[in-house]
């Protein structure tokens, strides 16, 4: 396998330095190359293929966000990162919009490596022109409302109020309609009616908003319309419904530190947005998928690349990517059927996805109960020390088997 050629760009030479010190162990993986300023890191990509840049952004003449967005166009292959410390709100806005992930300075060497990593396994599915023919590539597939994008960064902004992210909010018609109907039904258990955005932001929380966002706008982008898969739909997302929460209170179980359970919700919440793509645009290949399924007991993934030359989760992979979506939850989906491919030696959203999966068996559904099936990787848990834990996960399991049978 060839060396991937990661470009480094940040105008302080003590950060150069140490960025070089912390990456020598990968070095027989990693070509690296280093620039102190925008111009300089333009001339190298002028002379070799870069894989991946990553960029400083509050540096003099040309800021990491410019930097990247004339990256975007003329090197719209090369995957981009930016790793600062301080930017102000409208910097960060700026930066979101341009590069595929943000890591923060400082940045430990392990962090840095596992997101080089994750980006790299993510960008073979982007570059696999098969996807890309049968999903949409992404002139042809919807975006990402702008709104997410706002309230992401207004999340990051410390002073931001909850009335400020209602009034984002409100610029929605729909998706203030789907929050205050989420807030008032039984889910939430209140004895009263809630109509304010205000009052329905500060019961439902942020993260949840951007999962909420998120929901709304991928039964837009993939809407299923043969009446004889609609009512996969409601089983699927179900299914994403206590997958999502299960995988949250995994990762809150691990001690999982910041926003580490909110990837693992998010990422449970979309796991099988693969499955929804291929019942949305999957045609004459999705029945022979369906028929397959019924008739033989061969490996699911195994019958998706036969049939599509991709799988469920690679095609979800790929549409994440081009939504910007950050790459540990994006691994997490991409690895969910075989999480031993990951290099990391710890828990993370991709253990809590897999497991949860693992664990909910949904309930069958008569001839297709094998569209969800999944087998544990016992290997993978007891590489990273967690098979002892899968008692105490079951127990988490059925208390979600219960709570969402009650709902």
């Amino acid at each position: 396998m060839s060396k991937k050629n990661i470009l480094f760009v940040d105008d302080t030479e003590n950060v150069i330095s140490g960025i070089q010190r912390q990456l020598r162990p990968y070095r027989e993986q990693w070509e690296l190359f280093f620039a102190t300023s925008g111009a300089q890191a333009l001339q190298i990509m002028a002379e070799h293929p870069i894989d991946l840049i990553i960029s400083d952004m509050m540096m003099p003449e040309m800021r990491g966000d410019e930097l990247l967005k004339t990256i975007s166009e003329q090197y719209p292959g090369t995957v981009r990162m930016i790793l600062s410390g301080y930017a102000d709100e409208e910097s960060l806005k700026s930066g979101l919009n341009v590069a595929h992930q943000y890591l923060s300075k400082p940045c430990s060497a392990e962090i840095l490596r596992e997101a080089i990593s994750q980006v790299f396994k993510i960008q073979a599915c982007v570059r696999n022109p098969r996807i890309a023919a049968s999903v949409g590539d992404a002139n042809h597939l919807p975006s990402l409302p702008k709104i997410y994008h706002e309230l992401n960064a207004a999340i990051a902004d410390e002073n931001t109020t909850t009335r400020d992210i209602a009034a984002i909010f409100a610029r929605d018609m729909v998706l203030s309609a789907k929050l205050l109907q989420l807030v008032n039904s039984p889910y939430f258990g209140l004895n009263r009616v809630v109509s304010s955005l205000t009052d329905a932001i500060n019961l439902i929380g942020l993260k949840k908003l951007n999962n909420l966002i998120l929901s709304v706008h991928v039964k837009t982008a993939f809407p299923v319309d043969n009446p004889a898969m609609e009512r996969y739909m409601e089983y699927l997302w179900q299914d994403a419904g206590r997958v999502a929460e299960l995988a949250r209170l995994i990762a809150q179980s691990e001690n999982q530190q910041e926003d580490r359970p909110d990837q693992a919700y998010l990422g449970g919440l979309l796991h099988n947005l693969g499955l929804l793509i291929f019942l949305s645009r999957g045609g004459d290949q999705l029945k022979t998928l369906m028929d397959r399924v019924k008739n033989t007991d061969r490996p699911i993934p195994q019958l998706e690349t036969e049939i599509f030359g991709f799988t469920r989760s690679e095609a979800a992979a790929y549409v994440l990517s081009l939504w910007k979506i950050p790459p540990r939850i994006i691994e997490a989906i991409l690895l969910q059927n075989n999480p031993g491919e990951t290099d990391y030696e710890g828990v993370n959203a991709l253990t809590a996805v897999h497991a949860a999966a693992c664990l909910l068996k949904p309930s069958v559904m008569e001839g297709h109960d094998r569209l969800f099936e999944m087998t544990l990787d016992t290997v993978y848990l007891q590489r990273i020390d967690k098979l002892q834990r899968l008692p105490d996960w079951q127990i988490l399991a059925d208390k979600v088997i219960t709570f969402f049978a009650g709902k």
